[in-house]
């Protein structure tokens, strides 16, 4: 088994083929690699339908995490194709998220408050700064919860292959309020500006189906769960501010500092 050509770069991690049918995924930063592990191997004990995880390997110099290769385009990569599929696969989304919402991970993963709590503890925005107080105060008012989250699910973040959806990229996973994470997704469709490296043509036709796949989502996630809007939109502050220490451009970092200020004033 060989290390193949690099298919993947990501902002932490460049991913490689490894053998006939893995990958190898290489971090640029050591400690990654190792909450990443730890993360995967709970994954794969609760048997979510992750990728299947190998561990640690060794190859040609390289140290990184193997995991399953699996054979199949993005949700997002079919929707730049197919943009009048966007409500059906708003749907297919939010079914397949309330599904991972019905598993528990009380103890197994960090809280998503926690998490929330160190990562917003980190922004060194100026911006930022006249706001800091008041969004810890209404994190620490939130409630906690043990539902699986996935912490960065979106349609960039599931595979389709010939077994059906397949959800990778699991370092964020955390426990906590199913409302929590899929208020994360609502974030990312309705504010994330994609980077500017992209083609214009791939650029333009999520512009104009992000609207239509948002409420496709929420409409269904909502219906499916039972939960309503205010459940999850009392988390938008804390994680609008945690997505500034994120490497987003200066555009989505501008419109999120002014929805803080808003909901603040």
């Amino acid at each position: 088994m060989g290390l193949g050509e690099r298919i993947g770069r990501g902002n932490t991690a460049d991913i490689y083929v490894l053998g006939a049918d893995q990958v190898l995924k290489v971090f640029r930063d050591p400690k990654l690699l190792e909450l990443e592990q730890g993360i995967s191997n709970i994954i794969e004990e609760l048997a979510v339908g992750a990728p299947k995880f190998y561990g640690n390997v060794e190859i040609d110099g390289f140290a990184g995490l193997a995991y399953e290769r699996i054979m199949g385009p993005s949700m997002l990569e079919i929707l730049m194709g197919k943009p009048e599929q966007a409500v059906e696969y708003g749907r297919q989304l939010a079914q397949l998220h309330a599904k991972l919402h019905s598993v528990k991970a009380s103890g197994r993963l960090q809280s998503i408050k926690s998490r929330l709590a160190d990562t917003i503890s980190l922004i060194r925005h100026v911006g930022f700064e006249p706001f800091r107080e008041a969004v810890e105060s209404r994190l620490s008012d939130l409630p906690a919860g043990e539902h699986l989250c996935h912490g960065d699910f979106h349609p960039g973040n599931v595979l389709l292959s010939q077994q059906g959806p397949v959800v990778i990229d699991w370092m964020t996973a955390v426990c906590g309020p199913a409302q929590a994470d899929a208020a994360r997704t609502i974030l990312i469709l309705r504010h994330a500006v994609l980077p500017a490296e992209l083609p214009e043509v791939v650029r333009q036709t999520f512009a104009e189906i992000r609207t239509v796949l948002l409420q496709s989502y929420e409409d269904t996630y909502l219906e499916l769960t039972g939960y309503n809007r205010e459940e999850l939109t009392k988390w938008e502050l804390p994680l609008m501010a945690a997505r500034l220490v994120e490497s987003v451009p200066e555009e989505e970092q501008r419109t999120l500092l002014a929805l803080i200020q808003r909901q603040l004033s």
